[in-house]
């Protein structure tokens, strides 16, 4: 049962103006003319005053749809950003969070917190995290029929809504809607008084079928209902009348939400919620809010989303994008104005009386937080006076308890960290999810192989938590398997699926194969698998103090691809550009670059340190093959043996591989999909893994190539060994020899992920 509106307002902590709506005489009137008083009271607000106001919502336990999980760590994760980082206050940010978040209490809060406060000059956030869904909405004359652009049958067209906590009911025959019209929240939007809104929606509508084999919940409904509440209606029509003067006819729809519209997917996609260890969110609300912590004041809000579709399309593939939905494409994200506002990696949220404080980790992305070690230290910024480092003691989700390493001034509330020394267990390993469709007698047998598989450290089942990857069935027909009886039928194969819910390539075995031969023939996609995870822990452009750049280059086009550089090197470096071999269209669809498979492209590094740089460039490609550049410069021999040469970077230059003038030619991938590509960079040569390299019988000392990685393994472990001898940590500082010590002062690693098409160049 939602709450009263007093009630309401009082849990919500709107007392001072429960008592200033009251003196304006608001308090007493029906509902009928609540919306014509607002107005009127809007009137008798004081001048512009440059707030900062929120509605966050999100909603975990439903009432009559399976619950989700991450939603209120979506608010938490929104309201720290911006208090901490965009300047709100905490008391012009109201949250719903469960049972307060009725469709009522929401679209009044709406009213109340945003459209009756906001002035011209303020800024507006709303955030909505929970299920999304489709209702039937009756035509109402063959001129909307027409008109509509959403898609229009029997007399009905499909609307999008957003589900509150009594957001569905049902009848013998009916599921009945009381949710919020998108085309309520669209004219919602337009009662506020200023531009500068931002609107985040973590939800989804799509009701198409979706993958069975990913590890995560999706946040959409999956039935579609048959009518709209009477009393949404009632409200939507009452709304568009009261507020006519604002240029809003009641007979239109408006098009679109005024402002920035941050999405997490397309009408046609999913929006899906992923479990960590310790922590469950929106994969699209994790994945931003990493990102903002991390932009410079001046960044546009492009490039913020442009960062978290990477973060999510790793993941989901083509399954979830992101969109970004703005006529200004110069806006700034959140309408950020302080120019001095350092990035984070987390920031203190409890101090004891002994010093010992609690840092969240909000700056972080998901997988390296996953794997963040104890005995990794972060330094304050900006840096005090008589400041030493934090070191971590313990961690629980995005909780670490820290101490400093020194007698130092008081640690206070709300201080931002970043990380100085990043530890990680060198006993890292997958957790393979089991996919639904194995029995007992399968789950059994592949519980029992897996023993057997040292890449991997535990099989989960699928959905319930974090995994690297899913083992499931690959069923040989394309017709729909819609009962039990059905799968026992059909002939299938065992195959191995990304986190997101894609088939990795060549993965899919032979029919009538038994699990535990299954896992056996996988075990180099696992190798490859645990060799990527390695690789992304070493992503750190946020947080390095290495002075470096990444170009990419095609001769078919003048301008850069796109381009990545560390945080502390782009006073040095002209505003990054994206460039995509696509047409303006094509281009505003995507929020990933995309290169056709066969492209030849070239890589400038460029090192504005005052340090010589070495480089390694590896990659993963959509099958999960690791790959590596190898471009010697020159080639040397000491009493007939090739020398292996090592790829640097002198102070203050350049290093463009393959070089320009190189008949060798490096082209992208075969494998169409979605590509990463890492830049390592350290400030001393990787020996060990250029031995590793070495080992490989595909591997020609003097000659450049790209090198299938055969060893992933070995390979990596090498190269996380150079990277912790080449940040030579203090030994006082590690707590054994079973972890890794990076000193964010000694690497940096610049990640670009792509997709490869199938047009060639």
């Amino acid at each position: 049962m939602g709450l009263d509106r007093r009630t309401f307002l009082q849990q919500a902590g709107l007392a001072l103006f429960t008592w200033g709506a009251t003196e304006a005489g608001i308090s007493s009137l029906g509902n009928h003319n609540r919306l014509t008083a607002l107005l009127k009271y809007q009137q008798t607000l004081a001048q512009p005053t440059n707030r900062k106001l929120a509605l966050l919502i999100g909603i975990n336990q439903y009432t009559a749809q399976d619950h989700l999980a991450g939603c209120l760590m979506d608010v938490e994760l929104q309201k720290e950003l911006l208090i901490h980082r965009f300047g709100f206050n905490a008391s012009d940010i109201l949250t719903l969070s469960d049972r307060q978040a009725t469709r009522e209490n929401i679209e009044t809060a709406f009213l109340e917190h945003l459209t009756q406060q906001a002035q011209p000059d303020d800024v507006v956030v709303f955030h909505f995290s929970g299920y999304g869904g489709q209702v039937k909405m009756p035509l109402a004359s063959k001129e909307e029929t027409l008109e509509t652009t959403e898609i229009a049958r029997d007399g009905f067209r499909l609307a999008n809504s957003l589900i509150p906590v009594d957001g569905l009911s049902s009848t013998k025959k009916n599921l009945i809607a009381n949710s919020i019209l998108q085309e309520t929240l669209l004219v919602l939007a337009q009662t506020l008084s200023t531009p500068k809104c931002t609107f985040v929606l973590d939800t989804s509508f799509n009701q198409t079928p979706r993958s069975k084999h990913g590890s995560f919940q999706v946040r959409s409904l999956s039935a579609t209902a048959d009518s709209p509440g009477s009393q949404e209606l009632a409200f939507l029509a009452q709304l568009q009348h009261d507020f006519a003067d604002k240029g809003l006819k009641p007979s239109k729809r408006s098009l679109s939400l005024p402002g920035i519209v941050l999405s997490a997917a397309h009408d046609n996609q999913v929006a899906v919620e992923r479990h960590w260890d310790g922590f469950s969110a929106g994969l699209f609300t994790q994945a931003l809010t990493q990102h903002l912590w991390q932009i410079t004041p001046s960044s546009k809000v492009q490039v913020a989303i442009g960062r978290t579709a990477e973060t999510v399309e790793q993941v989901m593939g083509r399954r979830q994008e992101p969109t970004l939905n703005n006529p200004d494409k110069s806006a700034i994200a959140y309408y950020f104005g302080l120019s001095d506002a350092p990035n984070a990696a987390g920031i203190i949220s409890k101090v004891d009386k002994n010093n010992r404080a609690e840092i969240k980790l909000l700056g972080l992305p998901a997988n390296v937080i996953n794997s963040y070690g104890v005995n990794s230290c972060f330094n304050l910024v900006p840096s005090a006076e008589n400041s030493a480092p934090l070191q971590v003691k313990s961690k629980a989700g995005l909780i670490a308890k820290v101490e400093p390493l020194a007698l130092i001034e008081p640690l206070k509330i709300g201080q931002l960290v970043q990380e100085s020394i990043r530890m990680l267990n060198r006993n890292l390993s997958l957790k393979l999810a089991l996919d639904a469709d194995l029995n007992r007698v399968e789950r059994v047998d592949a519980t029992s192989a897996l023993a057997n598989i040292p890449a991997i450290n535990s099989a989960v089942v699928a959905k319930e938590q974090n995994a690297d990857c899913v083992i499931g069935k690959v069923f040989s027909t394309l017709e729909p398997v819609t009962t039990n009886s059905d799968k026992n039928n059909q002939p299938f194969a065992y195959g191995l699926y990304t986190a997101g819910g894609d088939l990795i390539g060549e993965t899919m075995g032979a029919e009538e194969e038994a699990v535990k031969v299954a896992i056996d023939r996988l075990q180099p996609q696992f190798n490859n698998l645990l060799a990527a995870k390695w690789l992304e822990l070493t992503s750190n452009e946020f947080s390095s103090l290495i002075k470096a750049s990444a170009t990419l280059l095609t001769p078919e086009i003048k301008s850069p691809l796109w381009q990545r550089s560390t945080l502390v090197a782009l006073d040095t470096l002209p505003s990054p550009k994206k460039k995509l071999f696509a047409d303006t269209a094509i281009e505003a669809a995507n929020n990933l670059p995309i290169i056709a498979k066969g492209t030849e492209i070239r890589i400038n590094l460029g090192n504005t340190d005052d340090r010589q740089l070495y480089t390694l460039i590896l990659g993963t490609d959509s099958h999960c093959n690791i790959y590596a550049l190898y471009t010697p410069a020159q080639s040397t021999t000491v009493d007939g043996v090739v020398q292996l040469e090592e790829m640097a970077i002198a102070p203050q230059g350049e290093l463009v591989l393959p070089p320009p003038e190189d008949s060798w030619k490096w082209k992208v991938s075969e494998s169409p999909g979605i590509n990463t590509l890492y830049v390592v960079l350290s400030v001393q040569p990787f020996s060990k893994t250029l031995k590793a390299f070495a080992n490989q019988q595909n591997f020609k000392l003097d000659q450049p190539q790209v090198l299938n990685v055969t060893n992933p393994i070995t390979v990596v472990n090498a190269l996380m060994q150079d990277l912790h001898n080449n940040s030579s940590v203090e030994t006082k500082l590690l707590p054994n020899e079973d972890v890794y010590a990076f000193d964010v002062n000694s690497w940096a690693t610049l990640k670009f992920v792509y997709e490869v098409t199938n047009n060639e160049q």
